[in-house]
């Protein structure tokens, strides 16, 4: 995961070839060559269903990343999704787990280079004297010590070297799956009979589950085509199609090596039996049953997929330790660069010393491991998926999952079972479950202890509070209103009055002094007796608990954004002057991102010219249902009750036919509007905005929350409610209410 602080160019010369060939690279590694057997003593010959499952469900996630990567191409990865949809704490979980993934996926090539290694020593070359366990140890140290070296020296393997390695992989195995095949099908009694003793699935569905868990790693290698997404022409076509042609490529070469293993060698055990007893040794001591010089064959490919890997993981674990480094959840030395090298050298120090602590554990215990840590990381992506498409519709997602949320919630359940039976049905994984829960809980404890002090420390550099005033009663529903001109302020503090009283709450008044970058802080000092009378002037205006605050800064979005997490806020409301001649922003630069981020319910008021907010008794409520209308009927019903006004509401189609859902509409608002004068009014027509327009002319204030289709969407594409706002000249009040993740499930996204 590449530093997210960084900006730099990127040429697009990836093709789709190019891509498919690193996705290839991760997928075809040591999983195939050390796994495999493992995997199918425990599924026995359905290890073949295990790995194809396993690609339907890789594929799932592999689609969610596609989807993010196109809406959010940034260097930072799933780290970048979760915290953009999921907030800073988890985001840093997610970039933490990815650390451990990366570096325990790492440990894994390492112990399966070095069961290759003690297996060419012990075996090969007849040295029966050396413990082949205690070879398998340090034979990985040393060479997980050579690949950090050669990580912090700087050498890279080219991408013209990588193809070639990824090519050369491939080749392998089809030739040994190949003669594996060929051998199978052309013995004389050959049938079906080899994957069926005594069952196709001994171990039943269960050991299916706990083999695909355990060779999920294998099928992870689309991350890193994601992660290329700023360098592919045409990232939106390419990276989809590379991430299926490659993840499918890697599952048919898993399936037909280990129909090969299973179906051509020759024992007294059922096959998978025999597989399973050698574990990570089956490859190597059965090939040359398939082929001539197989077992050769197969350490040499087992060598290459291991070096190479190895040497990727060292690298991107580095650079995912580097970036928590830069941004600040982790010290800051992390992110220190060699002045010589040029290389991260303490984020590989420490990324070099989780691997070789690792890498002294058996290697099912080393790839479960691996495995959860994916699965979580994976998980929280799928989440963020449904989250982002319905908090974040403005998103220009240049390919889009299809059926979501749908497939994300179905691999989310997939791998939860998955990683279930996995650590509860596989030997030894009692440390995995300890080592996982461990690591959360000390990556949540480094957040809340540092990382969240340090980010706030960083945040001072570009805002200041320069003076505060809190309400005379803090507890209870908190509105949050940023202030600039003193017209539209009064109004919205009127306004959210009455809301205050209805929920007993307290307003908080937000006045944000904007400077350009080279002007110093101390500049604002002269403005601030002037904004502070603004600030007393609106609070003795109201006859409720209410306070102010006064700060500095260069952004005021990130400064709202701020203040509505530090106070808590349940509700943001906001004046609009009207349409901006901008073309990159709706309703402003400093509206939009609230608007679409703050995780509370806002209020956006358009205030009609010279009036008052008062003797406001006509209520126009449209409304199609949703929880947005839903928000807008409560602020109507507190308006209604203090003016003593009726509501009408109001539902327009383009048939008679939709008058039905028009009526379950009306009914799921006004269970809000209890105690409340309301009317109902159903209108065919072809224009909704228009209708709406013209019904405005008979009421005082509108409130708009209405649509069929995600607020957000219809809201960035000016049909609600931008476009009413242009056909009539009465006050409009625009609502968007803060959704739950639970409350997403029970809404097509």
């Amino acid at each position: 995961m590449p530093d997210d602080n960084i900006r730099v160019s990127l040429s697009r010369d990836l093709t789709l070839f190019d891509i498919t060939m690193i996705g290839l690279a991760g997928m075809i590694g040591a999983g195939i060559f050390a796994l495999t057997g493992i995997a199918t003593g425990i599924a026995g010959p359905a290890v073949m269903l295990a790995f194809l499952l396993n690609g339907v469900v890789a594929t799932f996630t592999g689609l969610a990343y596609a989807e993010l990567g196109s809406a959010m191409p940034e260097a930072g990865g799933s780290y970048l999704w979760v915290r953009e949809g999921m907030g800073n704490h988890l985001g840093f979980l997610s970039g933490w787990v990815d650390w451990a993934a990366h570096t325990i996926a790492c440990a894994l090539y390492a112990v399966t280079f070095g069961a290759f290694f003690s297996e060419l020593i012990v075996n090969f070359l007849g040295y029966e004297q050396f413990d082949q366990g205690l070879l398998i140890k340090l034979s990985a140290l040393v060479i997980v010590s050579l690949m950090a070296l050669i990580n912090f020296i700087g050498a890279k393997e080219s991408g013209r070297l990588g193809g070639f390695v990824t090519l050369f992989k491939i080749a392998i195995l089809v030739v040994f799956a190949g003669f594996g095949i060929y051998k199978t099908i052309t013995q004389p009694d050959w049938t079906f009979s080899f994957f069926s003793d005594p069952s196709f699935a001994p171990n039943g569905f269960i050991g299916i589950l706990v083999a695909m868990g355990l060779t999920f790693i294998a099928f992870e290698g689309y991350e890193i085509i994601v992660q290329s997404g700023e360098e592919v022409k045409r990232p939106e076509h390419n990276i989809p199609k590379a991430v299926l042609i490659s993840l499918w490529t890697a599952v048919i070469i898993y399936i037909i090596v280990a129909f090969a293993l299973i179906g051509s060698i020759e024992t007294s055990v059922p096959n998978w039996i025999y597989l399973g007893e050698l574990g990570e040794f089956s490859m190597i001591r059965v090939a040359n049953q398939i082929v001539s010089f197989g077992s050769v064959l197969i350490l040499v490919g087992g060598f290459v997929s291991t070096i190479s890997a190895m040497n990727a993981t060292v690298y991107s674990s580095s650079r995912v330790a580097f970036a928590l480094g830069r941004i600040g959840f982790l010290p800051n030395s992390l992110s220190t660069i060699n002045e010589k090298r040029r290389t991260p050298h303490f984020a590989i120090l420490f990324s070099y010393l989780i691997i070789a602590s690792m890498a002294l554990l058996p290697i099912e215990t080393v790839a479960s491991a691996a495995n959860v840590m994916f699965l979580i990381l994976f998980i929280l992506v799928n989440a963020v998926l449904i989250i982002l498409r319905f908090r974040r519709p403005d998103l220009k997602r240049a390919f889009k999952m299809p059926f979501a949320p749908y497939l994300p919630l179905v691999a989310i359940v997939v791998q939860i079972f998955i990683g279930y039976y996995m650590v509860t049905e596989i030997e030894n994984t009692a440390f995995v479950v300890a080592v996982t829960v461990l690591w959360v809980i000390l990556g949540s404890f480094i957040y809340l202890s540092y990382s969240e002090k340090e980010l706030k420390k960083r945040a001072l550099v570009s805002r200041k509070k320069m003076y505060e005033r809190k309400p005379a009663r803090e507890e209870g529903y908190k509105i949050l209103i940023p202030v600039k001109d003193e017209e539209s302020a009064f109004k919205l503090a009127s306004f959210a009055r009455s809301v205050a009283k209805e929920k007993d709450g307290t307003i908080l008044f937000l006045s944000v002094i904007t400077l350009p970058e080279q002007t110093p802080f101390s500049a604002a000092d002269e403005y601030l007796p002037e904004k502070q009378e603004f600030i007393h002037r609106l609070m003795d205006s109201v006859d409720v608990p209410a306070g102010g605050i006064i700060k500095v800064s260069r952004s005021a979005p990130d400064t709202i954004m701020d203040t509505v997490e530090e106070e808590k806020s349940n509700m943001l409301v906001m004046g609009w002057r009207g349409r901006t001649f901008r073309q990159d922003v709706v309703l402003g630069s400093t509206i939009d991102p609230l608007l679409l981020k703050a995780p509370c319910d806002v209020v956006v008021a358009r205030f009609e010219a010279d009036r008052e907010w008062k003797d406001m008794k006509n209520i126009l409520l449209p409304t199609a249902g949703g929880p947005h209308a839903i928000l807008a009927a409560e602020m109507a019903s507190s308006l209604a009750r203090k003016e003593n006004g009726i509501v009408t509401m109001l539902n327009v189609a383009s048939s008679d036919e939709y008058r039905k859902g028009a009526t379950k509409a009306f009914q799921g608002v006004s269970t809000h509007l209890s105690g409340v004068e309301t009317e109902s009014k159903f209108i065919v027509g072809d224009d909704a905005v228009s209708v709406i327009a013209e019904e405005a002319k008979n009421h005082d204030v509108i409130f708009l929350g209405a649509t069929t289709r995600p607020f957000l969407k219809n809201f960035l594409r000016g049909v609600f409610p931008e476009q009413v706002i242009r056909g009539t000249d009465k006050t409009v009040i625009m609502t968007r209410r803060w959704v739950k993740f639970r409350d997403m499930l029970k809404k097509k996204v």
